[in-house]
Formats: C-alpha cells, structure tokens, sequence
C-alpha cells in the first residue's frame, strides 16, 4: 500500500462516518418528537413503538442478501441506491398524515438506511483490513453517538416550537449531504479481492462459511440493539411522564450516548492491543443491564444514565471489528448484513414490546426491567462465544 493509498484510507473513514451520520439522523429524529406525532396521529404506545420498528422490519429479511448483493455488485452501487431510498422514505414519513403513510415512510427510509451502514462497514473494513481496524471502527461507531445526541438535545425543543416535520425535514437534507460525499469521494479499496459469483457460490454456503462464531457476534449485536434503541425509542416519553419537559427529557435520553462518543475509540484501540472481543461485548452487557434496572428503581436519572452510557462504549467496536477477524474479504458484505439483519429482528420486536407492555401495565417498570433480561443476553452470549473461540483454537 503506497503513501497515497494509506492516506486515503482517512478519506474513507470520513466518508463511511457521513453515510453513518445519515443512518443515526434517519433512525433517531423520531423518537425524540414521539409524544408530538403520537399526539397529533393518535396512536398508541404500541403502535408508536410499531412506528419505530418499521424502520428495521424490512431488514429483518433483506439484510442478507443485501450484504450478499453487495459482495457481488459492489459498495458503489449498492450505497448510492440505499442513499437515494433513505432520503425518499425519510421525505415520505416528513409529509404523512397518518400511520399508514408514516409508515410506509420508515419503510422505505429504513431499507435504505441500514443498507448504508452495511455498505459503510464494509468499505470500512476492505481499507483497514489487517491495519488499524478496531481503531477505525472505534471512530466509525461514534457516528451513532453523534447523530443521536445532536437529535434529542435539539429536535425535541425544534419540534416544540415548529412542529416535529422540521426536524425530519432536516433529516433529509442530511441524507442528500451523505448522498452527494458519496459521489464524490468513493473509490474501491486496492488489491481488490476475488470476485466471486452467486452461481459458484450460493446463498446458503456462503451463510455456512461464515461460521458459528460470527453468527454468535450477531446475536450479542441483537440483544444488545433490542435493549439499547427500545430504551432510546421510550426514555423521552417515560421521562416526561416523570414531569421534565421535552427539551430536558431529550437531553437526559441522549446522555446514554455520550459515553461512547468519548469511549469508542478507545475500546476500538484497546480491541486492536489486547484482542478479546468477547471480553468487551460480555462487560458491556452487564453493565447495561444494570443501568437499565436503576432506571426503574431511580428517582434521579443521571447517575443510571451515566452508567449505562459506559455501557454503550463497550459493544459496538468489538463487534464492528470482528468480521474482518474471521471474514474473507468477498463475505464481509454479508457478514455485517447479518450483523444488521439481527439487529432489526431485535429493534423491530424491542420496540414493539415495550410499547405494548407499557399500554398494558400503564407503567415503563415492566418494559425496562425485559429490557434488562435482554442486555444479561448480551453477557450470556458473549459467554458462549468465548467457550467457542478457545475450542476452536
């Protein structure tokens, strides 16, 4: 790799963190104007909760072959036709006026916008692959952070004051600001690897190939999305049932992520150094879980939310970082759609349950406390993860 190449690896970083801006912006403006548009569309806990969980239903069984397709085609193709869709579906859910709108809106913005994440790690990973690479998804994974903490300290005080269709409104001029960095900046990784065909290797042997252990990263990455962006999705509507107002009720739900806005890189760094990615994932689950728990016991939030913004920097390098560990470079595509295909499965029935469990009991003590069994799934998966490697080797 030649000093030009090695330098634009950066350039690639960069690019892979705006794509994954527009993924956060796209996915998190909901929930902290979700008391604003369950107000004004009428809807239940449930079907807000439903509401959320559009956004990855739709993955839940395209993530795959996603991943897969862009194996074959290639991240250009697949990232500008993922781009353009998350800014249509975000346009849509922007001018709906009802539930079947709005949802066909999350839809059509959630196919596209989890395609880009996918794509994003995956050129992430063919740049950094053998070098650097759990420090560069350290940096990637605060993208996320960014995104969610800018939109519940902000859009929840600017849905207030101007209706919450600005803030989705802002959404999509940033889904066209990733759209157009995309155009301009890709370009292929060098060495490029093998190509391959779906008729030398089908679907399903390239699942199997993939391995036990990769698929057990995605069940961590499950359990750990379903605890994690259910409690994000309610936290501003549960806060503000504890009488704060909109504005603080965003900023206290958006704490939970600055942990990993600070930490990120250097659990990236330390996954680089020491190895052990189970180790992390594991730490990081149980620690969420606790938090999770002190929310429904807690009359001062900060601390809980503190703790479980720690929490939230465990996770997601080491998982991020592990395909390139395991992975050919032709399966990375769809080694992280299975990463995302996961996730979704968790977001989508996460987000559902806890909305449904809440217009049950009338309360969010037996929604977070299923929050917290998730999160312990984390740390038993981890576990068996751990077994699996040292047999392995």
């Amino acid at each position: 790799m030649n000093v030009s190449v090695g330098k634009y690896r950066w350039v690639i970083l960069i690019l892979a963190y705006l794509c994954m801006l527009g993924f956060a912006f796209t996915f998190q403006s909901l929930p902290p104007v979700l008391t604003l548009i369950t107000e004004e569309l009428r809807l239940t806990h449930a079907e807000a909760g439903l509401l959320m969980g559009l956004f990855s239903f739709p993955t839940i069984f395209l993530a795959i072959l996603t991943g897969l397709l862009s194996d074959r085609l290639g991240p250009f193709k697949t990232g500008l036709l993922s781009l353009i869709l998350m800014v249509v579906g975000t346009l849509i859910f922007a001018i709906s006026a009802s539930l079947v709108y709005a949802g066909l809106g999350r839809v059509v913005a959630g196919v596209g916008a989890t395609t880009i994440s996918i794509v994003a790690a995956q050129i992430l990973s063919l740049w950094f692959r053998g070098r650097e690479a759990g420090t560069a998804m350290g940096i990637f994974n605060t993208a996320m952070p960014v995104g969610t903490i800018v939109c519940f300290t902000t859009f929840g005080r600017l849905g207030e004051g101007l209706g919450w269709r600005m803030p989705i409104f802002i959404t999509v001029m940033i889904g066209v600001m990733g759209l157009t960095a995309f155009l301009l900046l890709y370009k292929p990784a060098p060495n490029p690897r093998q190509k391959i065909t779906l008729e030398k290797e089908g679907l399903f042997s390239s699942l199997l190939e993939v391995g036990v252990s990769m698929w057990l990263v995605g069940f961590c990455w499950m359990w750990f999305n379903a605890a994690l962006i259910s409690f994000s999705t309610f936290a501003p509507d549960f806060f503000i049932s504890k009488g704060y107002s909109i504005g603080f009720a965003g900023f206290l739900t958006s704490l939970l992520m600055w942990g990993s806005l600070g930490l990120s890189p250097i659990i990236g760094r330390l996954v680089d150094k020491v190895g052990n990615n189970d180790l992390f994932i594991g730490a990081g689950g149980i620690i969420l879980a606790t938090a999770i728990y002190l929310v429904t016991k807690s009359t001062d939030f900060l601390f809980s939310m503190v703790v479980m913004a720690v929490a939230v920097a465990f996770i997601p390098a080491p998982v991020f970082a592990f395909p390139s560990k395991v992975l050919k470079p032709e399966n990375l595509g769809l080694g992280f759609g299975i990463l995302s295909a996961l996730s979704s499965i968790g977001v989508f029935f996460g987000n559902y349950m806890v909305g449904l469990v809440r217009d049950k009991t009338g309360s969010y003590e037996m929604s977070f406390i299923f929050l917290s069994i998730l999160a312990v799934l984390v740390t038993i998966t981890a576990i068996i993860l751990r077994v699996k490697i040292r047999r392995s080797s």
